[in-house]
């Protein structure tokens, strides 16, 4: 063979494979980028969108509640019965049904957590809507009337909002961040 003929076609095969190669190696960011940005959206859609718009729904029925009613269940004064039929009114229409929601969300996409472990402010939110499911089937016995404190509020304690809201803020946040990043880097590599 004649160096003529081989030196051209040795140059096209190299500057072939270097652009299928430089093809490959871009495409296969790319879809390493868009991965990442359907995993993004998918928390955002399916576990930290839903529970953020849930936690501020219920942070926000409490703030309407709590100026017209107070704290119904003090040790110092006992509840009336119109007082303690106003929490359970509440508590079985408002407040629980937004936090099983907010557990169903959590156990149905913990896939989509940001964390390697289940991060505390839900593990307590989860406890807390379980210490309450007894109490809420409680009242739905025949003569029930009771007055008495342990009758109407979960042994886990109060609602953990502060450190759930914080959570779910950071968390949100950091995604929504995250997600205009990538979807930056994807615009510009186009």
């Amino acid at each position: 063979m004649q160096l003529n003929v081989v030196v051209p076609l040795l140059v096209t095969v190299v500057v072939a494979a270097t652009g299928y190669g430089a093809t490959y190696l871009t495409n296969l960011r790319l879809a390493r980028r868009k991965d990442h940005l359907d995993r993004v959206n998918r928390q955002l859609s399916e576990l930290y969108g839903p529970l953020y718009a849930q936690s501020a729904a219920v942070d926000r029925a409490w703030r309407k509640f709590y100026p017209r009613y107070g704290t119904v269940w003090t040790v110092s004064a006992p509840a009336t019965v119109e007082e303690a039929a106003t929490w359970r009114l509440w508590m079985s229409t408002v407040f629980m049904p937004l936090n099983r929601r907010m557990v169903e969300t959590i156990v149905s996409h913990a896939d989509l957590l940001r964390e390697d472990t289940i991060p505390e402010p839900l593990k307590e939110l989860c406890a807390h809507v379980a210490c309450y499911e007894p109490i809420v089937a409680r009242w739905q016995e025949d003569g029930f009337d009771s007055l008495q404190v342990d009758d109407h509020v979960s042994v886990a304690g109060n609602f953990p909002h502060e450190e759930l809201d914080a959570y779910l803020l950071t968390s949100f946040e950091s995604l929504k961040l995250e997600q205009a990043r990538l979807l930056a880097r994807m615009q510009r590599l186009r």
